[in-house]
């Protein structure tokens, strides 16, 4: 809309000039193709389920979709090549790589990163056990063994 704005503002200073036809054919034109592209009709949307049998893709096996493609052009030494850079990448990330303190973050138990989130859990875990008589034995020697009393949670 702006641009419409813009060229009647022009209009008056361009009039003995031939840029001022064009500019107002040009916006004439683009206002009428948005409309002609408002009124294309829409296409009905077939609700009918997609008819299996007699198609292409029953006539599908599963190897073709293993084996892939007939007639591939790769090279002989593709597979050798392939094996081997997964057997370097191997050998480096899982023998020869130094851990780092990311690594060594991810050894730990997530109890350890999440402060409270062991004694909610337990909480959790005996209120369950409860309910569908289950042991609660081991939950009440880890709250006892964290200082927690299991009595006071029921």
């Amino acid at each position: 809309m702006a641009q419409f704005s813009a060229c009647g503002r022009l209009l008056p200073f361009l009039k003995h000039t031939n840029i001022s036809r064009v500019l107002s054919q040009s916006a004439n034109f683009s206002n009428t193709a948005r409309y002609r592209r408002q009124e294309v009709p829409k296409e009905e949307v077939n609700n009918e389920p997609i008819k299996y049998f007699g198609s292409q893709a029953s006539r599908w096996t599963a190897q073709r979709s293993r084996s892939g493609p007939k007639g591939q052009d790769i090279p002989w030494f593709q597979p050798y090549v392939v094996n081997f850079s997964v057997a370097i990448f191997l050998i480096y990330f899982c023998i020869l790589r130094e851990e780092n303190d990311i690594d060594e973050g991810l050894g730990r138990s997530l109890f350890e990163h999440v402060p409270g989130l062991e004694e909610q859990q337990l909480i959790v875990s005996y209120h369950y056990n409860k309910e569908n008589g289950l042991s609660t034995i081991d939950i009440e020697r880890r709250m006892k063994e964290l200082g927690m009393n299991f009595e006071a949670v029921n």
